[in-house]
């Protein structure tokens, strides 16, 4: 079972670096641009993320107990997900139709 808790851990943190690269990729991407602010969120969310999940996973692999380290990965989490929430909230914004100006357009057809 230790084998498989390794194993799983290491894949864990491999997943974790390619979140953090190509969000930073990404980000490169969009800087700028009109969608800059949301994504931007998104990203640095993501990276808190991963950086929160490799915490745990470095937690199990480097055999450190404790209080500190779980509830550094667990606000860091949090704080990932409230940012990546933010934008696409912030996105799911730019993209809607309110609902008063969507029955001003059946009205006219």
């Amino acid at each position: 079972m230790e084998l498989f808790h390794v194993t799983l851990n290491l894949i864990a943190l491999a997943v974790n670096a390619c979140l953090a690269y190509f969000a930073c990729r990404m980000l490169a991407v969009f800087r700028g641009g009109m969608m800059s602010k949301p994504w931007r969120f998104v990203y640095i969310g993501v990276l808190a993320l991963a950086a929160g999940s490799s915490t745990f996973s470095l937690k199990y692999l480097l055999n450190i107990g404790g209080f500190w380290p779980h509830a550094l990965g667990g606000l860091i989490m949090l704080l990932g997900g409230v940012l990546a929430l933010i934008g696409i909230y912030i996105e799911y914004k730019n993209w809607t139709i309110p609902k008063q100006k969507l029955s001003t357009q059946n009205f006219k057809s």
